[in-house]
């Protein structure tokens, strides 16, 4: 169980950034805990064997910045392990020291005038980095201004990039320093500001270390260095010529996409090449890394691939499939390691934030850039494999053993890799990320990617618009009016947010994308214009030259006949000449071919001999090419090595001797060998003659072989069958001899062939003689043949040519003749059609000069505006037509988006198809098609998806990311170029998509292909790709943004009537709608036939060539046309007369659908007040039919069949959507219907509505208030504001208002101020919606009556009471496919209401429940599976905490098909209100709310309707007196059941803690009343029940002990014996009481004649009671209500957060005086026994303190986080927003006393708390307390009973309190004297009632008084035995801190909001009870 390093060694563990980790819930660092156990212990516990590990022989070094602001501070006990050092900054001097000896040996190489600045250099550079650090502060918008010591390591190590070349001379080197501090510190700068201080201190620097003025060194406005701009001089140089970088950016782009998989697509211009630049340069420099900070689409990526590529190293990137998780990351990085760290490569990691789909990614990233390694990445395998990659190299390098092996691999992976990080700076994850991951900035150089400068966006227009056909002057106003719409967009995208809360991101790409679309539609355009032109010109052209033709054809006829006539005499005379010439010819004929058959059997013969001799060659060749082939190889060497022979070889001598007979050379005679003779020597000369030659080779292949001597032959022929002269054998001796041994045998077979062969070619010779003397006769015979037949032929052609021009002119009268016909026919046929083709024509011609504005604002659209809503399309329109104007660039004066890109016919088809027919679908179809980007839909309505569908047909593939196999289909689709329909996108994309959305197309050979995760896909041309999304404002970032082409598909309003309309005449004029449908089709037909026609005539007038009369198929089709079009025409004609028919049928109609229709954007928009308020457009037409069904229908009068239309629609409405609503929100729906419906009758002022729903009041200047102590400033402002309005009855009102003020008193104070007499009688010449404005002024609290009011006006009484709810009608008309879910509220639970409607239908034994939770899934899904095959009721309860399992819920309710469903099946979710529950469940099921209904009376009347009829008429049957006692108390307890649930709404008046009550409980007191009513008839057990109710059953939820006092007080009130007095009423005012014995609907009209608001009276509560809560109510409503209604655009003006921030914190850290002097407090009041205020005095101090340093020091840190001083951390955030919102902050409030008061009166309130005791520390003991002021008021109250004790030597726990309320003119003494016994306490407050000074008493409270100041007090210390007090004369008033009075139990035992239990003195005409129901209470501190 010891572990640790080998014996006699210890182990060093480096921990950095030791206080980075953040502190969790409850304060800890789990790191360090860590950490600290082992450091406490000697190791941990292994979690899987529970066996203990000791560590041992460890020592931990650590590091940290300082603690504050971020970063926490330490625990003492962990600190307490640690040697604390603390390493302070460098000084300037050890700075300069270091930095210039580097540079001095550095630059000690250079020129002395280089290197002799080198010190100036470095003190510019430190005095930069001085200066950045301490003006460039880290802010909240700036979180990466963080410099360190790297950065001035940088600087020097970019001049370290420099050779001698590169720095000629000082300057040079000043122009290289200048380049490099803007590399490392001028690129990370973010606003312009900062850029202009940074240039302007670097002039400054410049001047004071180098005396050099900025322009005169640096010429250049962008410097930039590189190394590749020449490549003749590839040195570290300045680049002079922009351009020229430009090019070879360009070229290194050309290269890459030569060999990329997939190329780059970009247009380099200045800006980008200096990117380029900064990034090679960072990777060329030693631990180079980059952070590229720009959002999606700005380049980032595409430029660090470049610049990768252009640093000459290898590229390396993740690639996210959809299982994409740490596993594959560690392998990735694995791999990556060891390949720049084992395999010596360098390569460059590229990561970017849309790949980040792990924060651990980063982290370990972080760990990459920090030290090269990732902890624990490696196992013991790859540390083999990593020791076998380094050991050698290691060696090398001096390093052994495993662990130096391996930081060897380490230090070569800092050494070989580079990184790329490419991150958004949108939103907080950036902060966020710099925050965590300090290296990101400390280790990386950054590059920030501004918006391109306007001279970048012209010059890409320029670049691609260069080529396009236009004027220089139009070319330049098309390129501002590029630049200046992407301008207008980035601004129109801030105001969109601004105003309606939806987010769109503009980015570089967006504005190729609209180049690029012009480019494309302008090419369309153009050609399509000018084709159409073109056709219609020639059409004209061919009937005007028709109508010419006619008079010419005429005369022509005439002048044929008698010419005719004489062609054909001639013709007869010219036949009889040839006939006799013909024959002559003939007999020549037969001669010649007789001598032809005889010459070509001689050349047959010739040819046989021919043959004969090649056949004979041919055995000789391949020696002969053998022997060439031989000779070829040979080199001179080998002939050399022969002639240096001494003593050759045999077979070396017989070659020498054979070339010696072939080429004539003589022996030499010598010796013989045995002495006898001499012989013939050929070596001796062969090497002279032969071998010495150094053209052998040449003779020899030039050697005549055809004419060899015969001796030689005789010679040599021997040599043929001589063993010794066998090639192989010769080989051995010599290649050359063996080389021309093969020649010499070649020779021989040679002239041995050729002997044969010779006579034979002497035959030949001859033979070819004879044939050449025969052909040649022949010739002259065949010349003599070709004349005569010549002669023939002339006179044949003669004749030929007279039959044709008789022919001719017979056709041509003929033709003649014809065409005049024709002419005749084509001139009536396009007679009508010249005028029309003409204007055409006109049109067209305007319309092409046109062309390039319209089309540019049309690609403006498809580019950029596809996710606006309609008004914001036409606002951007509008200014881009005056743009046009201004630039001078050609447009029409309006422009329509479908009359620029649009066809006509192809838009009918869409409509046909389902598009909705209203201009922004429409437009957004035409986006859609003309798009280069795939469309991502926002359609909640599912309207896009159905048009889809409906296009596409069968061929298209339904996926979702849901589906498991979805990237398989998707493969397929892909490949086959099928069309693909994505449904159901969330907020993120799949990364496996990406390429496919950046249509990433490469070339595998000459296939195109796509690759999706870790497959490649062949790549069909065909394919199209949809995406939708149901939610109904998704927040895509811009790297999405910038991938598709997003389109807002939601309702429009006419889209929605038309659909409207046509559902509602299908169902009442069937007849009409479905004539009205067939028209559609048949005149879509009918226009795109005669469409059709007219393109087929223009295209056969335009391809028609020579004369048109000759073109049957046009003249043919033109007839048949012409007939064809006739008829249509008159269809048309009869079309239209019907269409405007139906129309007129129609048009009686459209009322309903303008009404109907608007009420879904109601119903709509309340998704925005709660997540699971979604309603499905399909959903609303279901009810929108069912109303149609129901609605009366009156006879023969249609006025009043669409007046019952309406109100039974919207009354279906209103009551479906209400059994989902939560019962706060369906007055506010009621209201929204109302204002709706007046909207629709134009019955609204748009001005009073939207200042009724902002509240009255929108901040404009307020008039002078009157003096009126009643009148409050925000009721005066909200009076102002309608006397602004300055219409109506608000002229002069705030005028009339101060003139009448005392009268408005009387308004109110009244109780019921809407229906008092209001001054002037203005009440009665206005609106209830003005009405409604009066007392939203004047009396906020009756707000909701003026509300009730206008709805009751409008729509009537109905809509004030929403239906009860019904689960059985719900049941009955759901089906098995709808899911039945539960909205749930806290503490509700329906499965007592579904068991009880599982019993009635008879499934109870047949239910499945799931409660999900964690694994849970599975289990759900087996029950939907079985509940499905087996028809049973599946109950999925708490969906919310099960979010994960979401995506498949939904996806098992889209699988949903009722065709293989049994019919009982049911699916009944359970859920909170859930932004992650799936939408479409959600719109597509039967919602209903869980939770206790609003009002009395609806509570009531819920419980009645839901009770059964055979229980309630069987309870109590078994005795009349049981019956009666029954059901008055079952009435008795329902209502309770009421009251205790609206208490609620009273906040802590009614109830300290907002209790849940639920159905559940209320169901289980009625069966006990019914069992105990029952069981012990006829007593009636009141305290049984009483007990079991308030202290059981509802009582179990209450969990406070005031809450226990008041409920069972309640109680006593319903469950007692008066009850079943018949007189016997519930409250003063009479009007509830339990109602006579009678039946379940007796009670039930009972309750439907209550009130629906009740007063507090009936809850025991004060009038004022209502006060609060019903302004809280009213406000609430209003703000929902106007949350509801979209943004406004906001000015701005006023002072920034920054500013308000500096401001506060300056002013607070003044009145916030700093810590108490705890030390002098304890010596100036030491403990002492006989004063324990001593010791409270000291704890308070101590708990303060505790609190004003983290408030001082929060604020302090805020103040300097803003001027960047500090980096803004999570707990400063909370302070900052605290301080902008005027909230208290968390972070304060974690070590604060209670409060509930806003920022400035909490900190108001503090110091007054500080000044209380500083007075108490400086002066003594005060004779009074405030005791208000205390933090622990507690311990106060046990120190004062402390002194009492101890003075009287008595025990402490025999005391209790008396307290005496002192008279309030005990407040004016000048001094005060200390009480003998006790204290003097003041400071407190009594909700719920008032002190009355008189009587002594607690009395009411006064009229809209809601607090009353409590008296000074004395609180006297008594002997709880000896207390006189009776008990039943005083109220037991709770003591709270806060008005929240609910608190927890603290450490102390305590509560942390209740003090103590005051009692207060109660008048005769009052009992204790009647005070709690009050909910009488004190308190220490007010709210404000």
């Amino acid at each position: 169980g010891t572990t640790g390093p080998p014996l006699g060694k210890r182990c060093l563990v480096f921990v950095d950034d030791l206080n980075m980790p953040t502190k969790e819930t409850y304060g800890a660092q789990p790191p360090i805990e860590l950490l600290r156990q082992w450091m406490d212990t000697g190791g941990w516990y292994d979690r899987k064997t529970s066996e203990f590990r000791n560590l041992v022989d460890l020592n931990f070094i650590a590091a940290m910045g300082p603690p504050g602001a971020g970063r926490p501070y330490l625990t003492g006990r962990y600190q307490r392990h640690y040697n604390l050092i603390f390493i302070t900054p460098f000084e300037t001097e050890s700075l300069s020291r270091i930095f210039t000896t580097i540079m001095q040996w550095f630059l000690g190489r250079f020129s002395g005038a280089v290197g002799g600045i080198a010190q100036n250099v470095v003190k510019a550079t430190i005095d930069l980095y001085d200066a950045m650090a301490a003006e460039m502060r880290p802010t909240p918008s700036k979180s990466h201004y963080t410099f360190n010591l790297r950065d001035i390591s940088k600087v020097m190590g970019g001049i370290g990039l420099c050779q001698k070349q590169s720095l000629q001379s000082a300057d040079d080197l000043i122009k290289c320093w200048t380049h490099e501090v803007h590399r490392v510190f001028y690129d990370r700068l973010v606003f312009k500001e900062d850029h202009d201080w940074f240039a302007e201190k670097v002039k400054v620097l410049m001047k004071d270390n180098f005396k050099k003025d900025y322009k005169s060194v640096v010429k250049s406005n962008c410097l930039v260095w590189c190394d590749f701009v020449d490549p003749k001089a590839s040195y570290y140089q300045e680049v002079t010529d922009s351009e020229k970088l430009v090019e070879v950016v360009n070229e290194c782009l050309n290269d890459y996409n030569t060999m990329a998989k997939r190329g780059m697509d970009l247009v380099l211009f200045m800006a980008a090449a200096e990117h380029v630049c900064k990034i090679v340069r960072v990777l060329k420099t030693p631990l180079g890394n980059c952070l590229l900070v720009g959002v999606g689409g700005s380049g980032r990526k595409s430029l660090a691939a470049l610049g990768t590529f252009q640093a000459q190293q290898d590229s390396f990137t993740i690639e996210l499939t959809k299982s994409y998780g740490m596993t594959e990351w560690h392998d990735d990085m694995k791999s990556l390691l060891i390949s720049v760290g084992g395999k010596d490569k360098e390569v460059c990691f590229l990561l970017a934030d849309t790949q980040i789909a792990n924060e651990n990614f980063l982290e370990e990233t972080s760990g990459l850039l920090n030290n090269g390694e990732i902890p624990n990445l490696f196992n013991a395998e790859d540390k083999t494999q990593i020791s076998e990659l380094c050991t050698n190299k290691a060696a090398a390098a001096g390093r052994y053993g495993p662990a130096e092996v391996f930081a060897y691999f380490i230090e070569q992976c800092m050494k070989n890799l580079h990184i790329i990080l490419c991150l958004s700076p949108i939103g907080e994850a950036f902060r966020q990320r710099v925050r965590k991951f300090p290296s990101l900035v400390n280790c990386c150089t950054i590059d920030w990617f501004h918006e391109w400068p306007g001279e970048a966006l012209q010059s890409v227009a320029n670049y691609f618009l260069k080529a396009l056909d236009m004027s220089d002057e139009t070319r330049d106003g098309v390129v501002e009016v590029c630049v200046a719409m992407q301008r207008s967009v980035f601004s129109l995208a801030q105001q969109y947010e601004r105003e309606v809360g939806r987010y769109y991101y503009v980015t570089p790409t967006s504005y190729l994308e609209l180049i690029n679309a012009f480019k494309d539609l302008l090419g369309f355009k153009r050609n399509e214009v000018s084709t159409y032109k073109s056709r219609y010109d020639v059409g004209l052209d061919k009937i005007i030259s028709t109508e010419k033709m006619v008079g010419e054809m005429q005369l022509e006829l005439e002048e044929l006949k008698p010419y005719l006539k004489k062609t054909a005499a001639e013709t007869a005379d010219l036949m009889v000449v040839i006939d006799g010439k013909q024959k002559e010819a003939s007999a020549t004929e037969e001669v010649v071919l007789k001598d032809e058959a005889e010459a070509q059997a001689m050349a047959a013969e010739a040819g046989e001999m021919k043959d004969s001799a090649q056949k004979d060659l041919d055995k000789a060749m391949p020696a002969l090419a053998a022997a060439v082939d031989a000779l070829n190889q040979l080199k001179k060497g080998d002939i050399v090595e022969v002639k240096a022979m001494k003593t050759p070889p045999n077979g070396v001598v017989l070659v020498s001797k054979a070339l010696c007979w072939c080429f004539g050379v003589q022996p030499k005679k010598v010796a013989a060998p045995d002495g006898r003779g001499k012989v013939d020597d050929y070596w001796e000369p062969s090497k002279k003659f032969i071998w010495g030659d150094p053209k052998l080779l040449e003779r020899l292949l030039d050697y005549d072989k055809d004419n060899i001597p015969e001796a030689t032959i005789a010679k040599l022929a021997p040599l043929e069958t001589d063993p010794e002269f066998e090639p192989d054998a010769i080989k051995k001796g010599s290649v050359a001899a063996c080389g021309i041994c093969k020649w010499v045998r070649a020779m021989i077979v040679y002239d041995a062939v050729a002997k044969m062969v010779g006579p034979k070619k002497e035959q030949l010779r001859q033979a070819e003689a004879s044939l050449n003397t025969a052909m040649s006769a022949l010739a002259e015979k065949k010349a003599m043949l070709k004349e005569v037949q010549d002669n023939v032929a002339k006179l044949l052609a003669d004749l030929a040519a007279a039959k044709q021009k008789k022919e001719d002119l017979q056709n041509q009268y003929e033709v003649c003749s014809k065409r005049l016909i024709t002419a005749e026919k084509l001139i009536s046929g396009l007679g009508g059609e010249k005028s029309r083709w003409t204007a055409s024509s006109e049109k067209l011609g305007v319309q092409y000069d046109n062309l390039t504005g319209d089309v540019l604002i049309s690609s403006g659209i498809v580019a950029y505006l596809g996710t606006f809503l309609a008004r914001y399309r036409h606002e951007s329109v509008t200014a881009w037509i005056d743009l046009m104007r201004k630039n001078k660039v050609p447009s029409s004066s309006s422009f329509e988006l479908r009359a620029v890109i649009g066809e006509e016919v192809v838009i009918r088809q869409w409509v046909i198809d389902k598009l909705p027919n209203d201009q922004l679908s429409i437009d957004n179809a035409l986006i859609l098609s003309r798009s280069r980007r795939w469309p991502l839909m926002i359609d909640p309505q599912i309207q896009a998806n159905k048009w889809i569908r409906n296009s596409n047909g069968d061929k298209l593939k339904v996926l979702r990311l849901s589906m498991s196999n979805y990237a398989r289909i998707l493969e397929i689709a892909i490949a086959n170029g099928d069309p693909v329909l994505m449904e159901n996108i969330g907020v993120t994309l799949d990364p496996l998509l990406e390429p496919l959305l950046q249509k990433a197309v490469f070339k595998a050979g000459s296939v195109n292909m796509i690759r999706l995760g870790d497959s490649s896909v062949e790549y069909n041309s065909d394919f199209k790709f949809y995406l939708t999304t149901k939610l109904p404002n998704p927040h895509y970032s811009p790297e999405i943004c910038v991938q598709v082409t997003l389109l807002n598909f939601m309702v429009t309003p006419d889209g929605l009537q038309d659909q409207m309309l046509g559902v509602l005449v299908a169902r009442e004029e069937p007849e009409v709608e479905k004539k009205r449908q067939n028209l559609v089709v048949e005149s879509a037909q009918s226009k795109a036939q005669l469409k059709e026609i007219e393109d087929r005539i223009l295209y056969l007038l335009s391809v028609s060539t020579g004369n048109i009369l000759d073109d049957e198929e046009l003249i043919s089709t033109l007839a048949n046309s012409k007939v064809t079009s006739v008829k249509i025409e008159e269809r048309v004609k009869e079309q239209e007369k019907t269409a405007q028919l139906v129309q007129q049928t129609r048009e009686n109609y459209v009322p309903v659908a303008i009404r109907s229709s608007a009420m879904f954007f109601v119903v709509a928009d309340l998704c925005k007040v709660e997540p699971t308020y979604q309603y499905s457009l399909e959903w609303f037409v279901d009810i929108y039919i069912l109303a149609i069904k129901t609605a009366e229908k009156p006879e023969r009068n249609l006025q009043k069949r669409l007046k019952c239309l309406e109100n039974r629609f919207i009354e279906l409405i209103f009551q479906r959507v209400c059994d989902s609503l939560f019962e706060k929100h369906k007055l506010m729906y009621s209201l929204l219907l109302t204002f709706k419906s007046m909207e629709v009758d134009s019955e609204v002022d748009m001005e009073e509505k939207g200042l009724l729903l902002v509240g009255g009041t929108t901040g404009a200047e307020i008039r002078p208030r009157p003096a009126a102590d009643w009148l409050v400033d925000a009721s005066w402002a909200r009076i102002s504001e309608l006397a602004d309005l300055d219409k109506g009855p608000w002229q002069g009102f705030s005028d009339r208002f101060a003139e009448d003020i005392s009268l408005w008193q009387r308004v109110f104070d009244s109780d019921d101020p809407i229906s008092e007499k209001w001054p002037r009688g203005i009440k009665d010449c206005m609106t209830p919606l003005q009405k409604s404005l009066v007392l939203l002024a004047v009396r906020t609290d009756q707000t909701i009556k003026g509300l009730q009011e206008i709805i009751l006006h409008k729509l009537g009484k109905y809509y004030l009471e929403p239906p009860s709810f019904s689960l059985d009608a719900v049941y009955n008309d759901s089906t098995s496919t709808t899911p039945l879910i539960f909205v749930l509220s806290s503490g509700a639970d329906p499965m007592a209401e579904l068991i009880r409607l599982a019993t009635k239908v008879d499934m109870l034994e047949r239910k499945a429940a799931v409660s999900l939770g964690q694994g849970q899934g599975p289990k759900a899904e087996a029950a939907i599976k079985e509940g499905k095959e087996q028809g049973m009721w599946v109950i999925l309860q708490n969906c919310h905490l099960s979010v994960s399992w979401m995506p498949r819920l939904e996806a098992l309710v889209e699988e949903l098909d009722p065709d293989k469903l049994a019919p009982e099946f049911r699916l009944w979710l359970s859920a909170m209100p859930s932004k992650d529950f799936p939408v479409s469940v959600l719109q597509n099921g039967s919602k209903m709310t869980v939770e206790p209904p609003k009002g009395l009376k609806s509570n009531l009347l819920r419980a009645y309707v839901g009770l059964d009829d055979d229980w309630f008429n069987e309870a109590g049957a078994q005795s009349k007196g049981c019956q009666h006692a029954f059901r008055k108390m079952l009435f008795g307890l329902f209502f309770f059941h009421g009251l205790i649930q609206e208490r609620c709404n009273f906040g802590p008046l009614g109830w300290n803690i907002p209790y849940q009550f639920s159905e559940p409980d209320r169901q289980i007191c009625a069966d006990q009343l019914k069992i105990f009513l029952q069981d012990q008839d006829p007593i009636v057990p009141y305290k049984a029940l009483q007990y079991t109710s308030s202290e059981a059953n509802y009582g179990g939820r209450v969990t406070d002990a005031d809450d226990r006092v008041t409920i069972a007080k309640i109680i006593t009130d319903f469950y007692c014996a008066d009850i079943l007095k018949d007189d016997y009423k519930f409250s003063p005012s009479g009007i509830y009481y339990a109602p006579k014995l009678t039946n379940k609907e007796g009670y039930v009209e009972y309750i439907k004649g209550l009130p629906i608001n009740q007063d507090p009276e009936i809850f025991g509560l004060h009038a004022n009671a209502n006060l609060t809560c019903a302004i809280n109510e009213v406000m609430a409503l209003l703000q929902t209500a106007n949350s509801m209604q979209g943004k406004g655009g906001g000015g701005d003006g006023g002072k920034s957060s920054d500013e308000i921030l500096t401001e506060m914190t300056t002013k607070y850290l003044r009145e916030i005086q700093g810590p108490f002097d705890t030390e002098a407090a304890s010596a100036k009041y030491p403990v002492d026994y006989n004063e324990s205020l001593n010791t409270v005095l000291n704890q308070e101090m101590l708990r303060f303190n505790k609190l004003i340093v983290r408030v001082r020091a929060s604020l302090a840190d805020v103040g300097k986080a803003v001027k960047g001083l500090v980096v803004m951390d999570a707990n400063l955030d909370e302070v900052a927003l605290g301080i902008l919102r005027n909230t208290r902050p968390p972070y304060w409030m974690k070590v604060s006393f209670p409060s509930l008061k806003p920022l400035s009166s909490y900190v108001a309130d503090l110091v007054a708390r500080l000044a209380f005791f500083s007075s108490w520390e400086k002066e003594g003991h005060p004779p009074t307390y405030w005791i208000s002021g205390f933090y622990f008021t507690q311990s106060f109250m046990t120190g004062i009973l402390q002194n009492y004790a101890r003075k009287f030597g008595l025990a402490i726990d025999t005391l209790g309190w008396q307290y005496h309320v002192l008279n309030k003119s005990f407040a004016d003494q000048e001094t005060f004297t200390k009480p003998d016994t006790g204290c003097y306490i003041y400071g407190l407050f009594i909700e719920g009632a008032r002190w009355d000074d008189e009587s002594g008493c607690v009395a009411e409270s006064f009229p809209k008084v809601l607090f009353s100041e409590i008296p000074y007090m004395h609180w006297d210390p008594i002997e709880k035995h000896k207390d006189p007090t009776d008990i039943n004369r005083v109220y037991a008033s709770p003591l709270y801190k806060t008005s929240e009075r609910k608190g927890v139990l603290a450490t102390t035992g305590h509560s942390s909001n209740r003090v103590i239990t005051l009692l207060l003195s109660i008048s005769e005409s009052h009992t204790p009870k009647y005070w709690t129901k009050r909910g009488v209470a004190c308190l220490c501190a007010l709210d404000t």
